[in-house]
């Protein structure tokens, strides 16, 4: 294929994979060569004197197999998907910044507006217990509600209950992949990926059949952070992979945020010693918001709205003094009642004035789907609870 006939997207394929993904050398061509094009008209000996490329990386671009571009995009032609180019006018500025931006981003959804709207990245251990899965939910949730845009990388977890309280509230969502869009990673997760996409993007810089490997985790982190205005690190331990999202936000000149944990948690120790060094304690969601009012006004005047119509959210009641109160009530409620542990624990957790979805109190029980199902199957049957259409559940 002659260069002066390769499309764009073409080109910017065979950047991404010639010199590798998360590469620095995306930015250090283009000080040299105003566009995709004018790179690849130059010659062999323009490249070489350029002294930007190893040997291995010249041979790559020289020997590189357009087809396997041309099939990429078939497939991302069928199934709908997008695919983001640097050069492409779509492409985030936010992202276009950093040292090491991606070439090529391949996008399933309709990726919002991150240049203009609030975007937060929330994100935290795979093994995160029920305080940190309920904290992230809540977060989500009531961020997305103020119409922020909720970033998370979709792992188990912290990052999966974050996703999942932002889309319960309408929200935007931008799932940010570590491997290939249609790659069978966490399939249990597919249904989320779908529901994300109709109302914000799941996103990867690795093709759609792109295999899961694990050195690709850290570097996809760069992009979480860097779409965000600021990251909330909600559980993370000392070797967590979300404190190199928190290090990456940092040198973005992005905002850290940090939930604070039981100093006897091993996840905690990350987020405790975030706090200790860099990072803003959060127990509130208007922790989060007041440091962006100034450059959001809209949605400044929409809480100052909220505020004077006195109504406040869950999330912002200290979460400490709030457990407290619940446990106190969950208490005095249980003695009286002849129910088993799994009942009791979904018992403890519904509210008589706010319905929850299954997922929902899945996600905040800690229980597999079989034992929340005879959970609520119990409750009914005693008739401590009402069930409402599309599976919603409170207490009497």
């Amino acid at each position: 294929m002659k260069e002066a006939d390769m499309k764009k997207t073409y080109r910017w394929i065979c950047l991404q994979k010639a010199l590798g993904y998360g590469s620095r050398k995306i930015k250090e061509i283009l000080k040299i060569y105003k566009t995709s094009e004018e790179f690849f008209k130059a010659s062999k000996e323009e490249w070489s004197k350029c002294r930007l490329f190893t040997a291995r990386e010249l041979q790559k671009l020289l020997n590189f197999d357009y087809s396997i571009a041309e099939k990429i995009e078939e497939t991302c032609d069928k199934k709908g998907y997008k695919i983001v180019t640097y050069e492409d006018d779509n492409y985030p500025s936010k992202l276009k910044g950093i040292y090491n931006p991606p070439a090529v981003l391949y996008v399933n959804g309709s990726f919002p507006k991150v240049d203009k709207e609030l975007a937060i990245a929330i994100v935290g251990t795979r093994s995160a217990t029920t305080y940190g899965l309920k904290t992230s939910f809540d977060f989500a949730y009531n961020l997305a509600k103020k119409g922020v845009i909720i970033i998370s990388g979709g792992a188990l977890g912290v990052d999966t209950s974050a996703q999942k309280g932002a889309v319960l509230a309408g929200g935007k969502v931008i799932s940010v992949l570590g491997c290939g869009i249609d790659c069978k990673y966490l399939k249990k997760n597919d249904d989320l990926k779908k529901t994300i996409a109709k109302s914000g993007a799941v996103i990867s810089e690795y093709e759609p059949d792109y295999p899961v490997i694990g050195r690709n985790f850290p570097i996809r982190n760069r992009i979480i952070a860097a779409l965000s205005h600021g990251t909330l690190i909600v559980e993370a331990g000392q070797k967590s992979g979300a404190l190199i999202t928190a290090n990456l936000a940092l040198e973005q000149n992005r905002d850290l945020f940090a939930i604070p944990g039981d100093i006897r948690s091993e996840v905690s120790l990350g987020t405790n010693n975030l706090i200790k060094e860099c990072a803003k304690p959060v127990t509130q969601v208007e922790d989060i918001l007041e440091e962006y009012y100034l450059r959001f006004p809209d949605l400044g005047n929409k809480i100052n709205s909220e505020r004077l119509e006195k109504i406040v959210d869950d999330s912002d009641k200290n979460i400490d003094s709030l457990e407290s109160q619940r446990d106190e009530i969950q208490n005095a409620e249980n003695e009286n009642l002849n129910i088993s542990k799994r009942a009791k624990i979904i018992y403890n957790l519904l509210e008589r004035d706010r319905a929850f979805v299954f997922d929902e109190i899945a996600i905040l029980s800690g229980l597999n789907a079989a034992d929340v199902l005879q959970g609520i199957t119990e409750l009914e049957v005693k008739k401590l609870i009402y069930s409402g259409p599309g599976k919603q559940y409170r207490k009497k």
